[in-house]
């Protein structure tokens, strides 16, 4: 799928709550999304916003361990460091690896994007050049049904749109950023500190933390012994933050 059909179909989606809801008045709405779910999330948050539309638009948002840039009409956006070149090599490199992964699996062979992919999966970690760590790679030994080679691949398609609509030059990522007002909607924004590499802007971590700091309802969690699943590994204080965030809001 790609970005807009992600976002069409949350639109969709919504809707057909709104209209199914058996809630008496107007009922409270919460995106929580996380990873490559910002992309539709985030999207449809702001296009929903920019139309006025108050059935489609969300009353806040939660976000887990990816967040996009300051929306471009905020105001005041702090300046904070730059990647340094390990964080820069370690994104393009883990990216590019799974994007061109894809490419190979849908348009050539499956074989072939798993006799490239696998190689350059042991590289990346014997290099320390992906951004999860041990913690999470426990998370993946547990899981019931293993994760195959072939649906790692399968996985990583957004990577390839990612870079397919930079090279073609679509509009896909206008949208996805933080709400330009966000006392009208607030974000929970929560990661794991055990990433060797966090995919946040930190311009907008640090415009969460000023919000919560000068009394507003944004707010950034910063979870230990935790990594990209950070629900899965500390579930107990990640749905107390949810919980308490969503009631305050």
């Amino acid at each position: 799928y790609t970005f807009e059909e992600m976002t069409n179909a949350m639109r969709e989606a919504i809707k057909a709550l709104r209209k199914e809801s058996t809630y008496k008045g107007t009922a409270k709405l919460t995106g929580i999304f996380h990873d490559w779910g910002l992309f539709p999330g985030q999207s449809w948050t702001n296009r929903s916003l920019r139309e006025e539309n108050k059935e489609l638009c969300p009353d806040q948002l939660v976000i887990f361990d990816v967040l996009g840039p300051p929306h471009p009409e905020m105001e005041n956006v702090p300046v904070t460091r730059r990647d340094t070149l390990y964080e820069t090599v370690m994104q393009l490199t883990y990216r590019i690896v799974l994007a061109t992964s894809f490419g190979i699996r849908r348009f050539v062979s499956k074989t072939l994007a798993q006799i490239y992919f696998l190689p350059n999966l042991m590289l990346l970690g014997m290099l320390r050049m992906s951004p999860t760590s041990e913690i999470d790679a426990k998370v993946i030994q547990q899981r019931k049904v293993p994760i195959t080679l072939d649906r790692m691949i399968y996985m990583a398609y957004p990577y390839f749109n990612m870079f397919k609509s930079l090279l073609i030059g679509q509009k896909d990522f206008e949208d996805i950023c933080l709400p330009r007002n966000l006392e009208k909607t607030p974000m929970l924004y929560m990661y794991g500190l055990e990433k060797r590499i966090n995919f946040h802007d930190r311009r907008s971590v640090e415009i969460l933390k000023r919000e919560e700091k000068e009394g507003r309802k944004s707010k950034v969690v910063a979870v230990e012994n935790a990594g990209h699943w950070l629900y899965l590994q500390q579930p107990e204080l990640c749905l107390q933050e949810v919980t308490k965030f969503i009631s305050d809001a």
